[in-house]
């Protein structure tokens, strides 16, 4: 029997496979929306409608590995507008997001072009908007929850181990209770 040091190596190089194996399947994916988008879907005046298919790819991996191996049920995610092809990719993989609206996306009931908590069907934590608040978003989330758990008694209680996190192009913020967390 191997050792217990080879054994971990062995798991943790096969759930970087398997994350780098969905990577590729969100990067597909989300660049298969852009494409039907703009090429495959009918349009009644030849205009294309965009999609924003290099500042999605940017941060595939990050989105990849925040969504299906390092985000928490009580984490909150800010992602940044133009990834909302990558985010709805991996919604659809999750079983979050259908076919259909991936292939309508940017159009009336479609995948929204910026991520949006009263448009999409997915769950969407912070509606990013065309002006990418998120960053602003979850500081002040952050701020607000640390405010709520030094007022209320109940509240101060509660375990904080719960993050606000914004996805902007290479590097995410990260923000704890107690302020930036470098370890993101």
């Amino acid at each position: 029997m191997p050792p217990a040091d080879s054994r971990i190596a062995d798991s943790e190089a096969h759930r970087l496979a398997i994350l780098r194996e969905l990577e590729r399947k969100v990067l597909w994916l989300s660049t298969w929306t852009i494409h039907q988008a703009n090429h495959l879907r009918p349009s009644r005046d030849g205009l294309k409608v965009g999609g924003h298919q290099a500042s999605s790819a940017s941060v595939c991996t990050l989105l990849t590995a925040l969504y299906l191996d390092v985000l928490r049920p009580q984490d909150r995610m800010a992602v940044k507008p133009h990834a909302s092809p990558v985010y709805h990719a991996i919604q659809y993989l999750l079983g979050r997001q259908t076919r259909e609206n991936l292939e309508q996306f940017r159009s009336l009931g479609g995948a929204q072009s910026y991520p949006s908590r009263t448009k999409d069907v997915a769950g969407v934590d912070f509606s990013t908007g065309s002006v990418g608040l998120g960053v602003a978003m979850t500081l002040f989330a952050s701020l607000v929850q640390d405010y709520v758990r030094l007022k209320e008694p109940a509240a101060a209680m509660a375990p904080s181990d719960d993050a606000m996190v914004s996805a902007l192009a290479s590097p995410v913020s990260r923000w704890r209770s107690s302020g930036p967390d470098s370890s993101a």
